[in-house]
């Protein structure tokens, strides 16, 4: 039943024609993809040079060396080790786990072919995935240098707490460029132009077909070239914002010359209200979109104006072309409030404890695996919260509440506390 219930009988194709027929559905699905993946945009080409002033930083002749050097044999395993056992298999139907297994026999041949694709640059579609281990190893000893601090997804040592805190505060009360040697951009384009897709259609594969363009889920150099691209788009703020006298920095950003907060493809952005700055920042983002294919969703994305500037709201709502949003505006998981934290700002909170008890009723869990999910799943969720606000008393308790009735009852409508829970909360050393 469940099964069933996720299958796709019928969908509507571009022209607004609804399809019913499992050959027309998987068609349209395939087509689709193809063209999203696999086909060629046309795209506007901009010479990043005169982006130079603004770049956050330059890559040492030491930092070239270590990222377009040969892998070591030992560096070549440790990337096809590295690759989780349970990944689907590719086109050849050859999942990691057969290379780890048959190591000692091909071992010397998959090393041999990894540093020929160092040498020429041409990649076999087998050892696709090693080489997105492998350049990510060396992109990540230069990534914290080359991505200014208002990004904080997927940059070691960086915090998304950072971000929350940030956004937290901008709400309240209302470098020479970077040049990575020519090899590595043509090892990155031969990784993501070489791999073959399959869209899985009610659980069947249909028709590879050959990737053109685009980033994969659960391919570990995506991240880091997502946030490279959208360093770019900082870059093109920077230098529209100086070089428009017109641009005035929110109140509260103008001492940090803080324009946008960045994580992952959540972005938000800072401006006084007033039409002149608001065109800077649009004009910045139909730029980045124009150069990159990336473009701001008009449904998704909101403009939050304060109750001061409520005389310029239809001309700045114009100026921009984003509905208007309000407080409190939700970012990252958690809400962006002008004011205090009260207890029903955190129903969010309870009701995400709730779901997740919920999804686990119809698992037969023992007490070990109870106070496992509370541990490992429900404490995360308040410590995510709590990382960024001061949680109410009562929230604190509600959510407690939760937990201990799942710990003793689990799916049951029955059952009591065998132990305090000031008992079961104290270290284990200390007869937790």
């Amino acid at each position: 039943m469940r099964r069933a219930s996720k299958k796709v009988f019928q969908i509507a194709n571009e022209a607004g024609r609804t399809l019913t027929e499992q050959d027309e559905v998987v068609d349209e699905f395939v087509s689709f993809y193809q063209r999203l993946l696999g086909g060629e945009r046309r795209r506007e080409y901009i010479d990043l040079r005169y982006l130079r002033p603004w770049a956050w930083h330059v890559v040492t002749p030491a930092e070239c060396k270590a990222l377009v050097q040969r892998p070591t044999r030992e560096e070549v395993k440790d990337a096809f080790f590295d690759i989780a056992e349970d990944k689907a298999p590719g086109p050849d139907g050859y999942s990691s786990s057969f290379y780890m297994a048959a190591w000692p026999v091909i071992g010397d041949e998959v090393v041999k072919a990894i540093v020929e694709f160092f040498t020429t640059g041409r990649l076999l579609k087998q050892v696709n995935t090693t080489m997105l281990a492998l350049i990510p190893k060396r992109l990540r000893l230069v990534l914290d240098a080359m991505i200014s601090p208002s990004q904080n997804a997927f940059v070691p040592g960086r915090s998304i707490g950072d971000n929350i805190l940030l956004a937290q505060e901008m709400f309240t009360g209302c470098a020479p460029i970077v040049w990575i040697p020519g090899h590595l951009y043509c090892w990155i384009e031969e990784c993501v132009t070489t791999p073959m897709f399959s869209v899985c259609i009610n659980g069947n594969p249909h028709d590879f077909f050959k990737g053109a363009r685009g980033l994969r889920q659960g391919d570990p150099m995506s991240p880091f070239l997502f946030i490279l691209v959208m360093e770019v788009l900082q870059l093109m703020m920077q230098q529209l914002i100086d070089q428009n006298k017109g641009f005035s920095y929110h109140w509260s950003c103008k001492e940090l010359g803080l324009f946008q907060l960045s994580f992952a493809d959540d972005l938000l952005l800072f401006c006084k209200a007033d039409v002149a700055s608001v065109q800077v920042l649009r004009h910045g983002l139909d730029e980045f979109a124009n150069l990159s294919g990336l473009h701001a969703n008009p449904h998704k994305s909101q403009l939050i104006i304060s109750r001061s500037a409520q005389e310029e709201r239809e001309h700045l709502i114009a100026a921009l072309q984003f509905q208007e949003g309000h407080l409190p505006l939700r970012y990252l998981g958690l809400p962006i409030l002008a004011s205090r934290l009260s207890i029903s700002d955190c129903h969010p909170l309870l009701l995400k404890v709730d779901s997740r008890i919920k999804g686990w009723d119809s698992i037969q869990l023992s007490f070990a695996g109870r106070l496992q999910l509370i541990k490992s799943m429900l404490m995360s969720l308040n410590v995510y919260w709590a990382m960024a606000f001061i949680l109410p008393k009562g929230v604190i308790r509600e959510v407690e509440k939760r937990m201990r009735n799942f710990l003793w009852k689990g799916n049951s409508t029955v059952g009591y506390p065998k132990v305090a829970w000031s008992s079961v909360c104290r270290l284990k050393r200390k007869g937790g």
